[in-house]
């Protein structure tokens, strides 16, 4: 038997011994954890409202300290946006502006920014669509 034989069947042995793929699959019973989510899109410099915060369970695993948790909901509500938020969006920390400042507000009037949630949203998506795309992994 020649060597490149020998080399071809390197990766059934491989498959034969009971090699174990790289990515384990979430397991069905995870914990999951209630995260705070937009049901609206919310233009940067609003205030969000009480029915503008719903809850989905993300993985445990998923969910970092950014992320707004349900039970910490209560004191994102009255808060400013600084960036536009799309309807579905997970609400992060870095996203509100906590101060009483509306220079944010000020600033996008004089410069001719957007201002209307739509406005922001159909810029956001455009860019979102326009930019390129990166060289991913096949996913198997």
């Amino acid at each position: 038997m020649r060597f490149h034989h020998l080399l071809m069947l390197a990766p059934v042995l491989v498959v034969v011994l009971g090699a174990k793929p790289t990515k384990v699959p979430l397991a069905p019973d995870s914990e999951q954890v209630p995260i705070a989510v937009a049901v609206r899109d919310i233009a940067a410099g609003e205030l969000v409202a009480q029915e503008d915060v719903a809850q989905v369970l993300v993985p445990q695993e998923w969910v970092t300290s950014s992320y707004v948790k349900a039970d910490s909901a209560v004191y994102i509500i009255g808060q400013r946006v600084r960036l536009p938020v799309m309807q579905g969006d997970l609400f992060t920390w870095p996203v509100f502006d906590f101060s009483t400042a509306t220079v944010s507000e000020h600033c996008a009037r004089v410069t001719g920014q957007l201002t209307t949630a739509a406005e922001q949203v159909a810029r956001s998506r455009q860019v979102l669509l326009e930019r390129p795309k990166q060289n991913a992994p096949a996913r198997p």
